[in-house]
């Protein structure tokens, strides 16, 4: 009987790891709590598992989450604590199916930073600290920009097993190649929304897997390995990280010059000659820049909440002394003002799209304004094919931010369903919204996507994690051209299309 309960309490374990990427437990989710009181680490099971009793009464109140038990923060000396401990803890809270008592995902313990659930490590190919991004969480001060000035790459392949860390906003993979159960490299797939065209996916704990990548020849901490391939299928294309992860030169004498995010090439900034004319915050500008962007999360940028901001973008601005000119007051967030105007594509994936619930219809380009410490929106232009956003400004500002309106599934207080089904839209026909309601008989991952006469999908209102129940989702036409669309609703075991007609 001990045999079986150690066993069912390892698969619980496990499973409790792999619930924190499911939507409902995604980092941005979680409520962030604060808590004193003495720590209780029980030791009877293969891994410890880690309680704080806030009441002192002497039995846990919360479970502790600190990840894998080989994860130990990079950037502080924070430690697991022993049993008795006096500690505070911040992180954020989830009911785990584990305990009857809700669990919290560690954040930092007595004010040494555990982790940082927004830290886009994708990005983190310059040495930058992991510290900057939690201790201002919600009005980030940080920047990812390291210059021209960073380590280089060199093309190895090694094999090994897979180690996936899931208590961080998008889940941190690395490779054990000695098998002795602790990571040696970080892998770097890119941004959770990043998928290859190749089809190959990401791996799973545990799994042995043989990757082709560059490996940073000095990075500091555990080695960072930039995943190129994965068992012989092309993860990404590894002449764009030449010579400088995206990034770029540009001078007065140049007609036009460009760079782009590491991982994502339809991301850029285009120079243009005539630039020159303008000038940033402490003066006239260098002959010569080095600019760099990257993709962030939208929790990275300044007072993100109430935005709608569901894709982040850093832009820095180096002279040649390598001082980043987007840089303000020891931050990021800055802005330069050029002589003509910047050109500057954003591209963003459906899957930015669903995770946070926006719809594609009503997206806006913003601009963070360091002045007023306040976002300012800017006219551009969107193409809802190849989802891009697009605008023009002599005006450059260290923070850009993509915002959509919500796309809000509202679940209905009623008895569980016993049965799949969609609902005709109501009203039908409409302009310019509609509403599009459902059943759920069981949990589980459900699509929702409206698609035009021709077969084309027009947008995602819902792609993710449910449970069983009655819910409705209203429909936004207001971009879209009369006629006859069609929705479908997608589960595991259910499939159904019903036809609408939007009249303007």
């Amino acid at each position: 009987m001990k045999k079986i309960l150690l066993l069912s309490f390892i698969l619980m374990t496990s499973l409790s790891f792999a619930q924190m990427m499911n939507s409902h437990l995604r980092a941005d989710k979680l409520d962030t709590l604060t808590l004193t009181g003495n720590a209780i680490v029980d030791q009877s099971m293969p891994v410890p598992q880690y309680f704080i009793d806030t009441n002192l009464d002497g039995n846990p109140d919360y479970h502790l989450n600190f990840g894998p038990p080989w994860y130990q923060p990079d950037s502080s000396a924070a430690k697991r604590p022993q049993n008795g401990d006096q500690i505070t803890i911040v992180g954020g809270a989830y009911q785990s199916s584990m305990y009857n008592f809700k669990s919290v995902v560690v954040y930092e313990i007595n004010n040494l930073l555990w982790r940082d659930p927004f830290f886009a490590n994708w990005n983190n190919m310059g040495k930058n600290n992991h510290m900057f991004g939690w201790s201002k969480h919600g009005m980030f001060g940080g920047s990812y920009g390291f210059g021209w000035n960073h380590d280089s790459l060199k093309t190895v392949t090694l094999t090994g097993t897979t180690l996936v860390d899931t208590t961080f906003m998008m889940n941190h993979f690395y490779l054990d190649t000695d098998n002795d159960g602790k990571p040696d490299y970080f892998l770097n797939f890119g941004p959770y929304w990043y998928q290859p065209a190749s089809g190959a996916q990401r791996p799973q704990d545990g799994k042995t897997i043989t990757v082709k990548g560059g490996l940073l020849s000095n990075n500091s901490g555990l080695s960072m390995f930039i995943v190129y391939e994965i068992n012989g299928e092309v993860w990404r294309d590894s002449t764009k990280l030449n010579p400088h992860f995206g990034g770029g030169w540009f001078n007065q004498n140049s007609d036009s010059a460009k760079f782009h995010s590491p991982f994502d090439d339809s991301t850029m900034v285009t120079m243009m000659r005539g630039w020159h004319q303008g000038g940033h915050m402490m003066g006239s500008l260098p002959d010569s820049i080095f600019g760099q962007m990257f993709e962030v999360y939208p929790e990275n940028m300044p007072d993100f909440k109430g935005q709608n901001i569901f894709a982040g973008y850093e832009i820095d601005m180096f002279n040649p002394n390598e001082n980043n000119m987007m840089w303000e007051n020891g931050h990021g967030g800055g802005h330069m003002d050029f002589g003509n105007n910047i050109k500057i594509q954003l591209h963003f994936t459906d899957a930015q799209l669903n995770a946070y619930g926006m719809n594609k219809n009503n997206i806006q380009a913003k601009l963070w304004d360091d002045q007023t410490n306040s976002w300012k929106s800017v006219a551009s232009t969107i193409n809802t094919q190849n989802n891009t956003v697009s605008f023009s400004s002599s005006t450059v500002s260290g923070f850009v931010a993509l915002s959509g309106s919500t796309v809000t599934a509202v679940e209905i207080t009623e008895s569980l369903p016993t049965e799949f089904v969609l609902n005709q839209n109501y009203p039908n026909p409409f302009n310019p919204s509609t509403t599009i309601s459902y059943k759920l008989s069981s949990n589980g991952n459900v699509s929702l996507k409206v698609y035009d006469i021709l077969g084309n999908e027009v947008t995602t209102l819902m792609n993710g994690f449910q449970n069983a129940g009655s819910y409705k989702i209203s429909f936004d036409a207001s971009r879209l051209a009369s006629g006859v669309y069609f929705y479908k609703l997608q589960t595991s075991n259910f499939v159904q299309v019903r036809k609408m007609m939007l009249l303007k």
